[in-house]
């Protein structure tokens, strides 16, 4: 991704200023602009759909990950989530467990065909078990490192397409907890 430039693009308004009214209640977006008019090769980049109703933990997962250049959607609820998963198919989804809606446990049994690695601040053994019941194949506890994330999922999928979900959670885990 030689030569990308990162620019911030700014969605707000008051009403009065002529700016496009379905871009005022949006948050702020980070965008990569690239230096070919198709901002790289979208064929082969690897798609994440990441579920966070947190703006700033999923603007800092898009970030990161399209810097690496994954090709990111974001969703701010389970149901959401659901929708675009099954409108689009993703590689793998990054998906919250605190959802204000329906919980990510909950929601990851609804995906049962795509990989799950749950990001969640709920650190506890129990939770962590639940995530892999629930099939996630990687559990990461916020906080964490976000420059990190893009190489965690390449790995994730690498490995799962190696030795299965039980391979990944062994890689992450270790081989007792499988």
């Amino acid at each position: 991704m030689a030569g990308a430039a990162v620019a911030f693009v700014l969605h707000a308004g008051s009403g009065d200023d002529g700016a496009d009214p379905s871009l005022r209640s949006r948050p702020p977006e980070l965008s990569l602009v690239g230096d070919d008019e198709t901002g790289g090769n979208r064929g082969t980049r690897l798609r994440v759909l990441v579920v966070e109703d947190d703006a700033a933990m999923a603007l800092l997962c898009r970030f990161n990950l399209e810097l690496a250049g994954f090709e990111v959607a974001t969703a701010t609820s389970g149901a959401e989530g659901l929708e675009l998963a099954s409108a689009g198919s993703y590689d793998v989804v990054l998906l919250d467990v605190m959802l204000p809606d329906l919980g990510g446990f909950d929601v990851a049994q609804l995906l049962p065909d795509t990989p799950v690695v749950f990001l969640s601040a709920r650190a506890s053994e129990a939770d962590i078990e639940r995530g892999r019941d629930a099939g996630g194949i990687d559990y990461i506890v916020k906080p964490f490192d976000p420059v990190g994330l893009p190489e965690r999922l390449q790995a994730d999928l690498e490995e799962l397409e190696r030795g299965g979900p039980d391979g990944v959670w062994q890689l992450r885990f270790g081989p007792g907890r499988v």
